[in-house]
């Protein structure tokens, strides 16, 4: 790729967005360059904090910042996460096959600090065995699940826990005009049994 192109387009980077996305935009201009002509090819719009070009609603960046934590405690499962820092940080707890959680934060799809053990004891190591396994669905299905119900919402929390007796996926979900939505879904049958959206 021409190197002006390539400089001016990082400059304006820069300027949109701050340092800490020029690597990611060189890099992505980068593969986007022919191979064969060395010309530009047509260029997507980067995802954005949401995770999804221009800055539209997904739930990429959520299930990127999950995927990395799991790789981190091998064999684990996700119960919580959350953001932090304007979307930023993803702040995710993950369990052990023996119910012992697991916290850490991730930031672009990469565990930035962490993981610590909590500290808990056998009763609560128990809860959290009990929530996984009755869980049909893992936070994957649950946040795409909860997208569909909010489709022009973003997931900006997603907590595995216990709700009138029963196992449940309880999110924050925010819509392009501040509407924060609580949705709430049944982790063993997929069920939304709740859906409050109150303007922030």
């Amino acid at each position: 790729m021409n190197k002006t192109i390539v400089g001016a387009l990082v400059g304006a980077t820069v300027l949109a967005g701050g340092c800490g996305t020029v690597l990611r935009e060189v890099e992505r201009l980068s593969v986007q360059s022919s191979p064969t002509l060395g010309t530009p090819t047509a260029i997507t719009p980067t995802a954005g904090p949401t995770g999804s070009p221009s800055g539209s609603p997904g739930a990429g960046d959520l299930k990127q910042a999950a995927q990395a934590a799991l790789a981190a405690v091998p064999g684990s499962t996700l119960i919580s996460i959350e953001t932090e820092q304007d979307g930023r940080i993803w702040e995710v707890q993950v369990v052990g096959k023996d119910g012992t959680e697991h916290q850490m934060d991730v930031e672009s799809g990469k565990v930035v600090s962490g993981p610590t053990t909590e500290e808990e004891d056998a009763e609560d190591k128990a809860k959290h065995r009990e929530r996984v396994a009755a869980a049909t669905l893992d936070y994957a299905q649950a946040a795409d699940k909860i997208a569909a119900t909010v489709p022009e919402g973003r997931v900006t929390e997603l907590n595995l826990d216990m709700e009138q007796g029963k196992t449940v996926w309880e999110s924050d979900v925010v819509t392009p005009d501040g509407t924060k939505h609580e949705v709430v879904l049944d982790a063993a049958t997929g069920t939304v049994t709740g859906n409050n959206g109150a303007t922030s």
